[in-house]
């Protein structure tokens, strides 16, 4: 798998209202995201714009055997956000650093690093186990796509590892 070329699932079942029910659609950083978070001890609560964090990261903690679809899009967390649009993208800016920045540009740049660092193409369906099996083959690299500045790189790696320990993955 890494290292060996892109990784290519086809077939794998678009998420509509008709596929699996326990096939969710994830953006990739944000699996990243529970499982340091997970890793840090935070509890996953409801968020005032809606979304359904809280929700997706209680369902692959629970059960990291779930069929996840890993997309450059939109996912389940962000469906029910205030913040996305009909057209499906997110009208959120980053504003916590200099200059501002599209939450919709920032988030699919970040998760095209991630697919291309972990040698897998967009629309990729596997477990979420699987996909942090690669995440864990290469933890700092990973952490690495995320951030550049030495401290929060630091706090990503320990919760990242701490996380997949949990998790019993490291």
């Amino acid at each position: 798998m890494a290292g060996t070329g892109m990784l290519v699932v086809p077939d794998c079942g678009r998420h509509d209202a008709h596929s699996d029910p326990k096939t969710m659609r994830l953006r990739p950083h944000h699996l990243i995201d529970i499982v340091t978070s997970f890793g840090h001890g935070q509890e996953f609560r409801p968020h005032p714009y809606g979304h359904a964090l809280h929700t997706v990261a209680q369902a692959v903690l629970a059960d990291p055997d779930v069929e996840a679809e890993f997309v450059i899009a939109a996912d389940d967390i962000c469906r029910p956000c205030s913040q996305l649009t009909p057209e499906g993208l997110c009208d959120d800016i980053r504003v916590n650093r200099p200059p501002p920045l599209s939450k919709q540009e920032y988030n699919d740049d970040l998760d095209r690093r991630l697919l291309a660092h972990l040698h897998v193409n967009d629309g990729v369906c596997m477990t979420v186990r699987e996909f942090l099996r690669l995440v864990k083959a290469d933890v700092p690299g990973a952490v690495a796509v995320f951030t550049r500045d030495e401290q929060m790189r630091r706090s990503r790696l320990h919760g990242l590892t701490e996380g997949l320990r949990k998790l019993g993955l490291y």
